[in-house]
């Protein structure tokens, strides 16, 4: 498995990207926020999506030089239109004008459509958290990329619908959840296929109902499902992701997940809260630096070496991987330097 630092891997990405068609912004934002996921151990939202994105624009789903553009507004909120470029710089755009409204009317609601593929929603919140505001984002597969099965149910009719939050804080790292309402994602499905592991038990199911550790079921016909987080208690997983359905399509445009959809990309939904409307923001952040360090004060349960909190071990691996490199499977460093040869550029 080799190993590269991320300013190899950015490189690589930016001038695969313009190569590609993309836009000198594009390339050097897409790229950026792969490696950041790379980075921080979300390989399956890191440069494994790389090829991913070049297929788009060949394919014609990703339009390079799309404009975003605003089709209502309010002091605090605004309906985007992606116009299907590149859904990361979509989703920045998108998380920028949630905050300059935050910083003038407390709050700052937006809703996204006609946006491809966003990557890792975590990525996003931490730019309102370092500019010392709450970042919220939620998403849906814009009536499409239906992946998960709901609680009780059988086949794909939900997506793997994902919520992640930002909290600036005292401390050494922000607050950041990034989750998704399956008991993992399906890029993770596919970084375990790729690596050729079998997946754990109450990942997925098969098209017949049936447990499955095979990550195979999940790209070949007829296809698996994923099952919502939760196990025994699924129905909260499931009942999240319908309520992010509802927050993220029927807000927009887009509309919620459906049967036959022909579209399939990402619907947005983001809210960002300026702090100090509602505390002064040392006070804010000291308390949540103090919340954090009394969670971790708890004793290890058997089996753990100590109690992390949300966006610890992301942090952690950043500083790791900085130090030493990003690791990528073989299998996917094939796709890329395929990739790269084609459009001639240098790996």
């Amino acid at each position: 498995m080799p190993t590269f630092s991320a300013e190899e891997l950015r490189r690589i990405g930016r001038e695969i990207y313009v190569k590609a068609g993309a836009t000198d912004h594009e390339a050097e934002t897409v790229a950026s926020l792969l490696v950041e996921s790379s980075l921080m151990g979300h390989d399956s939202h890191g440069v494994m999506r790389l090829p991913q994105y070049v297929v788009g624009i060949e394919s014609g789903q990703i339009k390079p030089g799309a404009v975003v553009e605003v089709e209502r507004e309010t002091a605090a909120s605004a309906v985007l239109n992606g116009n299907w470029g590149f859904g990361h710089v979509t989703a920045v755009e998108a998380m920028k004008i949630a905050m300059e409204k935050a910083r003038e009317a407390s709050v700052g609601l937006v809703t996204v459509h006609r946006s491809n593929h966003v990557g890792r929603l975590g990525a996003y919140p931490p730019a309102a958290a370092d500019d010392d505001m709450i970042g919220i984002l939620t998403n849906n597969g814009h009536g499409g990329d239906l992946a998960m099965a709901p609680w009780g149910g059988l086949g794909r009719i939900l997506p793997a619908n994902c919520l992640a939050a930002a909290f600036p804080s005292a401390g050494q790292f922000p607050v950041v959840l990034d989750l998704t309402t399956a008991g993992a994602a399906g890029g993770k499905v596919r970084v375990t296929l790729a690596r050729g592991e079998t997946m754990p038990e109450g990942w997925m199911i098969d098209h017949e109902g049936n447990s499955t550790i095979h990550p195979e079921d999940y790209v070949t016909e007829p296809k698996g499902a994923l099952l919502p987080f939760g196990g025994l208690v699924g129905h909260k997983g499931s009942g999240l992701a319908i309520v992010i359905d509802i927050l993220s399509g029927a807000l927009s445009p887009a509309g919620c997940s459906r049967e036959n959809s022909e579209v399939t990309g990402n619907a947005l939904f983001v809210q960002v809260i300026n702090v100090e409307a509602f505390q002064p923001l040392e006070d804010f952040k000291n308390e949540v630096a103090n919340f954090v360090d009394y969670v971790k004060s708890a004793a290890p349960a058997p089996g753990f070496d100590e109690v992390l909190v949300p966006g610890e071990r992301s942090y952690r691996t950043k500083q790791e991987r900085m130090a030493n490199g990003i690791p990528v499977v073989d299998s996917t460093w094939e796709k890329i330097a395929e990739v790269a040869k084609k459009l001639d550029v240098e790996v």
